[in-house]
C-alpha cells in the first residue's frame, strides 16, 4: 500500500511539475535543478473487527529550489501554494492535515493520509454443523 501511495505522490508531483526531479526517501549528493523528495515520516497501523486496518501515514514533501537565494523564497511560496492547492485528492485517497514550513532553505510540505483495509480470511469463522431429525 505504501508504495503505490508513493507511486501516486510521484505522480502528481510530476503531473504538476514535469521539469523537476523526485527522488524517493534518499537525495543524491550532487543535484542538478529543481528536486522533490517523498518521505515517509510515520504510520499508525490498528486492528478494528475481524480482518478489517484503519492506518493513518504521514508524508513530508521536501522542495530544493535551485533558483539563486534572492528569488528563493519566493519559489517557496509558489511551490507552497500550488502544493496546497493539488493535493487534496491523491489517487483516491483524501490528503488530510497539510502544513508547510521553510527550514535551512527546505520547503517541508507535509500531509497525512487515511486509509482502512480488509485482509483475506484464512480460516472460516463458523463451521458447517449437520442436523439429523428423525421422528
Amino acid at each position: 500500500m505504501i508504495n503505490s501511495l508513493k507511486q501516486a505522490i510521484t505522480d502528481k508531483l510530476t503531473e504538476i511539475y514535469p521539469a523537476h526531479t523526485v527522488y524517493d526517501e534518499e537525495i543524491p549528493e550532487t543535484i542538478e535543478g529543481p528536486v522533490f523528495l517523498i518521505a515517509l515520516t510515520k504510520q499508525d497501523y490498528k486492528k478494528r473487527m475481524n480482518n478489517k486496518y484503519k492506518s493513518i501515514i504521514s508524508f513530508d514533501i521536501a522542495y530544493y529550489s535551485d533558483k539563486p537565494t534572492t528569488d528563493v523564497k519566493v519559489d517557496f511560496l509558489n511551490a507552497q501554494r500550488e502544493l496546497f492547492r493539488a493535493f487534496d485528492l491523491i489517487s483516491t485517497f483524501r490528503v488530510l492535515n497539510k502544513q508547510a514550513n521553510i527550514k535551512e532553505n527546505i520547503l517541508h510540505f507535509t500531509f497525512d493520509i487515511s486509509y482502512c483495509e480488509m485482509t483475506a480470511e484464512t480460516e472460516p469463522v463458523m463451521q458447517s454443523q449437520t442436523t439429523t431429525t428423525n421422528l
